[in-house]
C-alpha cells in the first residue's frame, strides 16, 4: 500500500513538471544497510533508447528482475500541488524574535562542514547541507512571517521546514513544530512579543512528546532528544530563575547533551546500522544541530537581559 502511495506521488510530481517516464519498477530490492523504508532513483534516458533497452535486458542478478517489478503507470489524478507563500505582515515585526532567527541561521551555517564531516562517520554525509538548504530558505521568508501569533508562526515554520529540509530530521522538526504550534494556541495564541517561558516550555515538551509518539525514538537513543530533553527539564526545574541563570543552565545542558551522544548506541535512525566501532566517540550530528539553535537563541536572551 505504502509503495502504491509513493509510486503515485512521484508519478504527479514528474507530470507536473513535465517529466514523462517511460518506466516504472516498483518493488522489493536490495536496500542501503539492509534499512526499511523507500528509496527513489531516477534515471535520464538517452535519445537512442540504449539504456531503456539494457534496463529490460535479461539478468541473474538476484535483487534486479528486469521485467518482473514492472508496473502500469498509474492514472494521475488533477492535483494542485502545495506551495507555501507568504506575504510580509504590515505592522507584525517582532525585533526580538527576528534577532532570534537570525542568530540560529548564522550559528547553523558556521556548523555545516561540522555537520556533514560528523554525518560522514554515522548517516550518508548530508546533514550540513540539508540544515544549510532549509536554512537559506527560512532566511529568504522570514520577512513574511507572522510574529503577531505564536502558534501562526510556528505553523509557518513547520511548512517551511516540512517543504524544504529533506530527511529524517525534515519529517521530525516538522511534526515537533506542528505539535507546539497546536499547543501555543491552546495556550491562548498570544504574540510572540507575550509568549512567557511557560508557554515556551509547554510547546516543547508537547514537540518532543510528538517526536517520541511519531518517531519511536527515546531520549538515551543518541539522537537531537539527548539534548532537548535536558534542556525542557532545565526550563521546568529553573522556571523562577532570572534569564541569565535559565539561558547559561540550557546552554550548559545542550553541550552535556552532545558530548553523552559520544558514548550512547544509536537506536534509531541511520547510525543505529552502522558498527559500533565506526561511531564511538562520534556526537551525533542531529544532536549537535539542535544544540547549536538551542544555544542560539539562549544567546540571544542572555545579551538581552545584560
Amino acid at each position: 500500500l505504502e509503495m502504491g502511495v509513493v509510486c503515485q506521488e512521484v508519478m504527479r510530481w514528474l507530470q507536473l513538471h513535465d517529466i514523462t517516464c517511460y518506466q516504472l519498477y516498483a518493488g522489493v530490492y536490495m536496500t542501503s544497510l539492509g534499512m526499511h523504508g523507500i528509496s527513489l532513483s531516477v534515471v535520464r534516458l538517452d535519445s537512442e533508447g540504449t539504456l531503456l533497452e539494457l534496463l529490460k535486458y535479461p539478468t541473474s542478478a538476484p535483487y534486479w528482475k528486469s521485467g518482473c517489478d514492472q508496473v502500469k503507470l498509474p492514472q494521475i489524478l488533477p492535483h494542485e500541488p502545495k506551495v507555501v507563500k507568504f506575504t510580509p505582515s504590515a505592522g507584525h515585526s517582532n525585533a526580538r524574535i527576528s534577532k532570534i532567527l537570525s542568530c540560529i541561521y548564522t550559528d547553523l551555517l558556521s556548523k555545516v562542514g561540522e555537520l556533514d564531516e560528523l554525518d560522514r562517520k554515522v548517516g550518508d554525509g548530508d546533514c550540513g547541507s540539508t540544515v544549510a538548504g532549509v536554512v537559506k530558505e527560512l532566511r529568504s521568508r522570514t520577512p513574511g512571517l507572522e510574529f503577531s501569533s505564536f502558534s501562526r508562526l510556528l505553523t509557518q515554520l513547520s511548512d517551511i521546514v516540512e517543504e524544504f529540509m529533506g530527511g529524517t530530521s525534515g519529517a521530525l522538526y516538522t511534526i515537533a513544530l506542528t505539535a507546539a504550534a497546536g499547543q501555543a494556541k491552546l495556550s491562548g495564541d498570544l504574540g510572540c512579543e507575550d509568549v512567557t517561558l511557560e508557554v515556551l516550555t509547554s510547546c516543547l515538551d508537547s514537540g518532543l512528546s510528538a517526536i517520541v509518539r511519531y518517531g519511536k525514538a527515546r531520549e538515551g537513543d543518541c539522537t537531537m532528544l539527548d539534548v532537548l530533553y535536558p534542556v525542557l527539564r532545565v526550563m521546568q526545574l529553573n522556571a523562577s530563575a532570572d534569564m541569565t541563570t535559565l539561558t547559561a543552565l540550557c546552554s550548559q545542558a545542550a553541550d552535556t547533551g552532545v558530548m553523552k551522544t559520544e558514548t550512547l548506541k544509536p537506536r534509531a535512525g541511520r547510525a543505529s546500522y552502522i558498527r559500533t566501532e565506526d561511531t564511538d566517540a562520534c556526537s551525533d550530528p542531529g544532536a549537535v544541530a539542535a544544540a547549536t539553535w538551542v544555544k542560539a537563541v539562549c544567546k540571544c536572551f542572555y545579551l538581552d537581559d545584560l
